[in-house]
């Protein structure tokens, strides 16, 4: 694994990581978090491809297209990106009141995707 790559996994866990600090007091700024956890694993997913995207659509898209359906990553727990990225569109631009059962789901959910980038990175020929 390349230095960027680890760095973006590194930012990744990062942001899981303030997505559990913040899970009780703020949930949902801690759904924002959880979505940007797994979103950083997906650009290193990318990134090992040789591939990038400037948008957070193209990101999801080029995640589906490029691992997903490639076999890279179980469909159940690739469809996490997608989810978290609408609950946190929700929660930020609609102000969708979220509670803390949510948010840990939330947290939940991108600590399986990125275990899964994480599990399939590991397994890709250097």
């Amino acid at each position: 694994m390349t230095p960027e790559i680890e760095e973006i996994l590194g930012r990744s866990r990062t942001e899981l990581a303030a997505a559990e600090a913040l899970l009780d007091a703020y949930p949902a700024q801690s759904v924002g978090h959880s979505y940007y956890a797994a979103f950083f694993a997906a650009e290193a997913a990318l990134l090992s491809l040789g591939e990038s995207r400037s948008k957070h659509s193209g990101v999801l898209s080029a995640f589906g297209r490029l691992v997903v359906k490639t076999g890279g990553v179980d469909t159940e727990v690739a469809s996490h990106l997608p989810e978290l990225f609408e609950l946190r569109n929700e929660a930020t631009y609609e102000r969708l009141p979220v509670d803390t059962g949510t948010a840990g789901t939330a947290i939940a959910d991108a600590r399986r995707f990125i275990d899964a980038v994480e599990v399939w990175l590991a397994g890709r020929p250097r």
